[in-house]
């Protein structure tokens, strides 16, 4: 016999309908009396109704609810009531605990149905062929109905009906092949036992209410038949004590809260306080007790308190000791949770203890550069790494302190040998300052305070989209502040000259005079020269002029000045800033982006050394620069100044100020802040472009337009852009021939997370992102 649907519901609709259908010659029937004398299809009626709303119940009157006493319902099969079906629908006549013998006979009928009996005549009652009543059971498993094999055993038969709403719409092919048992049933109602396990653990009060009555049985039973644990027996400290000493069967709950301990904040909690086993027994895997993480950090941050008393080498040696111990720690779950702070600090505080053994070499100028653009940096990047976990207080005070005791005599032993170098040649940073030539193609973006380490984060970042970078260096003008060195980048030729080095800005010559460059006159004179001028944030399609482009981007420069040492903190939205900026210059045309800086800086948490520098024997003084008067014989680095030879500079010897309290400063002469790198950014021959035209979210699937000229792009929505493991859907999809592609979220547990729209190519790399809110409403 021909099945009627493919979910429950479409089959009790066509069986309907078929019973319905009249006899050849006959008239058609005025209802369908459906008897239920359990009530076993009562769960079922609210979805039957999404698909004909002509279905009535037998109960108490509530015409909204679409039920009423018998004769309501004898009235709805009359027609006399606007709750009434159209013509040409018959109702259906629903009669929970109503057994079909009830409405044979007026005399033995219950009053209640009185008004029915005679609707058994000019309507139609739903049966099976053999004459009984449709139960559930027999519905499923007839071949009239779904056909299904079940299991006939009393667990089957609770856990089918408590599943029944669940079938309604769900494929009933997907249930044949193999008999279903009470574990099959329940699992509808448990789709993923094992979140639920952790939403339980998580917030147990709330996870009860939402699913209290038959889901909330479901999961008891699957608990009991998955994990070998009654929810309403043990409690969740209990369960964490389980987890804690790695029972066997709860494995696979530790490893779904592993992926993701943010989202089980109450299971962390429990781990804390467990019960039974975790309290007394023996914890094989460390990594599960949060109280043996929580004792090493204590233990971690007392040794710590003794290291700024040591020498340097001592401190040094020390940290790379206590990151042997302490390390593996920043790989367990406690670290994702925020709980192993010092842990997490100690790396980057062992990587720059391992670098400032290393002194900063070279024989020459040249030689001493090219070392710091290639691995001397590195020191630097760990430096701000380690200070940036902590923002105030007593910890952030402990970690400044050890910062200075690692890094400190490393940068004054570099910008002492730096100052020797320029001695022995002074002319060496001057033949290598020069200016930017402008290139047809090219924009040029300034980047104010780029130094060296956040140039190379920055390529990191544009290589992550599949840009191809050219890292190369240079040496900054001299002093290297702002004023000075900038102008030294610029895509001008010969239009500036030096003055008496007042705030140490090249002179320009106006109709009126010669006067200061300004950032004003400096772009009057780049448009002059036919380079094209882009505002901050500008994105636009290049003119083809031949002098380029020329645009400017961050604020690492003046954020270090107001922030000072808290500029730590800024660092990471700065590169990515700046890495985004070159990206989209790419995507609006242009061939290449020239980033280019002025100069570097120092940062020292606590405050550069001061050094005192008579005033009658200088101009103009800065934090790390100083205008000479005369000649004097000062016990100093002097240098002569970029844009006049004749006019002496002097800069405090190693990392000194003449100004007390500096944390961040520039201007002087150090490998910090007169190396400074270009990077040069393209496309590649094999990097594909596309361009994320829109966003646009219907529940937990994502609809994406992408633009790409490539056929093999694929898209992907991940909770951090540059992890493929992140990933929270299925699997990364091509796009489609308009270049749409439809995302579908794998779990609604990421609903209202920031994500990323992701765009890659052949090669897997992220050529395009964008950040959206998954299930974001439009």
């Amino acid at each position: 016999m021909k099945r009627l649907g493919s979910s429950l519901s479409k089959a009790l609709v066509a069986s309907f309908a078929l019973a319905l259908k009249p006899a050849e010659g006959m008239v058609s029937p005025v209802a369908l009396l459906w008897t239920d004398e359990e009530g076993q299809w009562l769960p079922l009626v609210p979805a039957l109704r999404a698909i004909n709303p002509w279905i009535y119940t037998f109960g108490k009157y509530d015409p909204e609810a679409r039920t009423g006493p018998a004769i309501w319902l004898k009235c709805i099969v009359d027609r006399t009531l606007p709750e009434a079906p159209p013509e040409g629908e018959a109702p259906i006549l629903y009669l929970p605990w109503v057994r079909r013998q009830d409405l044979r006979a007026a005399a033995d009928c219950p009053t209640d149905l009185q008004p029915l009996v005679e609707l058994q005549y000019r309507g139609k009652v739903w049966h099976q062929s053999n004459g009984h009543d449709w139960t559930v059971r027999a519905f499923l498993v007839s071949a009239e109905g779904l056909g299904l094999d079940i299991a006939a055993d009393r667990r089957t038969e609770e856990a089918m009906r408590r599943a029944l709403p669940l079938l309604a719409d769900l494929d009933a092919s997907s249930l044949r092949g193999h008999r279903l048992d009470a574990e099959d049933f329940d699992r509808l109602a448990v789709a993923d036992p094992v979140r639920d396990l952790l939403r339980w653990l998580d917030q147990p009060e709330a996870f009860e209410a939402e699913t209290k009555g038959s889901r909330w049985d479901s999961f008891r039973a699957i608990s009991q038949s998955t994990f070998g644990l009654d929810p309403e027996v043990v409690t969740p400290s209990e369960v964490a004590g389980m987890l804690m000493t790695a029972e066997p069967a709860l494995d696979l709950a530790w490893s779904r809260f592993k992926e993701a301990p943010e989202l089980y904040g109450g299971v962390a909690k429990w781990l804390k306080t467990p019960a039974g086993a975790g309290q007394g027994s023996l914890v094989f895997e460390a990594e599960r007790d949060p109280r043996l993480n929580e004792a090493q950090e204590a233990a971690l941050r007392k040794e710590l308190e003794g290291i700024s008393v040591l020498s340097h080498s001592e401190a040094c040696t020390r940290i790379q000791e206590l990151e042997k111990v302490h390390g593996e720690r920043r790989n367990w779950v406690w670290a994702r949770l925020g709980w192993s702070s010092w842990a997490v600090a100690l790396g980057a505080m062992a990587r720059l203890a391992q670098r400032a053994l290393r002194p900063a070499g070279g024989g020459t100028l040249e030689d001493a550069a090219a070392l710091y653009a290639k691995s001397g940096w590195e020191t630097d990047a760990a430096a701000m790494e380690a200070l940036a976990p902590f923002r105030n207080g007593a910890d952030a005070t402990l970690l400044t302190q050890i910062v200075r005791t690692l890094y400190q005599p490393w940068l004054e032993a570099s910008a002492r040998h730096f100052q020797t170098l320029l001695a022995t040649d002074p002319s060496g940073i001057r033949s290598a300052a020069c200016g930017s030539a402008p290139q047809q193609g090219t924009c040029l973006m300034f980047v104010d305070g780029l130094r060296f380490d956040l140039a190379r984060a920055v390529t990191a970042r544009l290589e992550d989209r599949s840009l191809r970078v050219n890292v190369g260096h240079r040496m900054a003008a001299l002093p290297s502040v702002t004023s000075t060195c900038k102008p030294a980048v610029a895509p001008l030729q010969g239009d500036l000259e030096g003055g008496d080095g007042t705030d140490f800005a090249p002179l320009v010559k106006t109709r009126s005079g010669r006067k200061a460059l300004t950032s004003a006159l400096l772009w009057d004179r780049m448009e002059a020269a036919g380079v094209e001028l882009l505002e901050a944030n500008e994105i636009r399609i290049p003119a083809g002029t031949a002098g380029g482009g020329w645009t400017e981007c961050g604020s690492i420069d003046s954020m270090g000045h107001s922030l000072q040492a808290d500029l730590v903190h800024q660092l990471s939205a700065e590169v990515e800033k700046v890495a985004a900026r070159a990206a989209s210059l790419l995507d609006a045309g242009w061939q290449r982006v020239t980033v280019v800086t002025d100069h570097g800086w120092l940062l020292l948490p606590g405050g550069l050394p001061k050094i005192d520098l008579p005033s009658y024997l200088v101009g103009t003084k800065w934090a790390r620069c100083a205008l000479v008067k005369g000649q004097p014989d000062l016990a100093v680095p002097v240098a002569a100044w970029h844009w006049n030879t004749q006019v002496q500079v002097a800069s405090p010897p190693g990392i000194a100020c003449f100004r007390a309290g500096e944390q961040y400063a520039h201007g002087g002469i150090s490998l910090q802040e007169c190396v400074i790198p270009v990077l040069t950014v393209s496309r590649g021959e094999d990097s594909a472009g596309a361009s994320i035209q829109s966003i646009e979210w219907r529940g937990m699937r994502c609809r994406v337009k992408v633009e790409s000229g490539d056929p093999k792009v694929r898209a992907d929505l991940r909770t951090q852009w540059r992890q493929p493991e992140s990933s929270i859907v299925l699997a990364a999809k091509e796009l489609g021939p308009g270049g749409e592609v439809s995302l579908a979220v794998r779990d609604d547990i990421y609903e209202g997370a920031p994500a990323y729209v992701v765009i890659l190519d052949a090669q897997d790399r992220v050529i395009a992102t964008n950040p959206t809110t998954v299930g974001e409403k439009p």
